[in-house]
């Protein structure tokens, strides 16, 4: 895989329903910074509390509202296309009625929706716009798959919810694994858990424990090398193995990833004249 940094307005695409419609595990190493500080001793009571500092410092760096994307060399199945939803919403909307409202029709037509941070969306969007609500849709989903959930909820009166506008968007998440071997998983992990480098890093992650091995896995906006690498040195702290032995591979073998060196650039798009109004009444 090419590491390869793009540096451009950062923009996804929204579709609107008048829109267009458009496996091997891997342990890459992670790009180190140019002339690093030195570190505190790894025995050296101030190591933990510096390296979350550290990463913390680094996630803001990934995703501020500046044009670039991260450094990201852990592509291919690693890296996928998803398609969202985001509802912009004002102050005394009914977030949680909203996203009954969208289950519901999701459910009707076969599709399981998931909760996923804001920023998978692009600098140039959150400008715009901070959905209170956003759902992904399988990967397997089309955005006209999106449209039409979107199109059955605002033939209710979701707009008395609080809507504004609804966005279906195509955007592009980190889908990965994170494994080592543990003698004892369980305790691994429940050290992994207290230490919060892991959870300061990705957010929302999954494990599971047992065979002698741990397994992280997280589904989110696109990590940089520098973050991935520094989950992969918190997880081997705990685990008591080089940061090597840490695989990074993706969550399923199946499917399409994304070549991250031959991604094209996003370019600013507007979000006015894009959305989907939901009905009054």
């Amino acid at each position: 895989m090419k590491r390869t940094l793009l540096i451009a307005p950062a923009v996804l695409l929204a579709f609107s329903l008048a829109g267009c419609t458009g496996g091997v595990q891997v342990s890459p190493a992670a790009s180190p910074a140019a002339n690093p500080a030195p570190a505190p001793p790894a025995s050296s009571p101030d190591a933990a509390a510096n390296t979350a500092d550290r990463v913390l410092a680094q996630a803001e760096e990934g995703q501020d509202l500046g044009n670039g994307r991260p450094i990201v060399s852990y592509d291919g199945l690693m890296v996928r296309r998803r398609v969202v939803i985001a509802v912009h919403t004002g102050l005394d909307a009914d977030v949680a009625g909203i996203r009954k409202r969208l289950d519901t029709a999701a459910a009707a037509r076969g599709t399981a929706l998931s909760a996923i941070s804001p920023d998978v969306l692009e600098p140039t969007v959150l400008q715009q716009m901070v959905p209170e609500v956003i759902v992904a849709l399988p990967s397997t989903a089309t955005p006209d798959d999106g449209r039409t959930i979107v199109r059955a909820v605002t033939e209710e009166d979701t707009g008395k919810l609080g809507v504004k506008n609804f966005y279906v968007l195509p955007v592009l998440v980190h889908d990965l694994r994170f494994s080592v071997a543990a003698a004892d998983p369980a305790a691994t992990s429940a050290a992994v858990d207290r230490e919060g480098i892991v959870s300061d890093a990705l957010g929302n992650y999954s494990t599971v424990a047992r065979g002698g091995q741990l397994s992280i896995s997280y589904t989110g906006p696109l990590l940089g090398d520098d973050i991935v690498g520094s989950v992969r040195a918190g997880i081997s702290r705990q685990a008591h193995v080089p940061t090597a032995d840490v695989g990074v591979g993706p969550r399923s073998a199946s499917g399409t990833g994304v070549n991250m060196a031959t991604e094209p650039p996003w370019e600013a798009e507007q979000l006015e004249g894009q959305a989907i109004h939901p009905h009054t009444e």
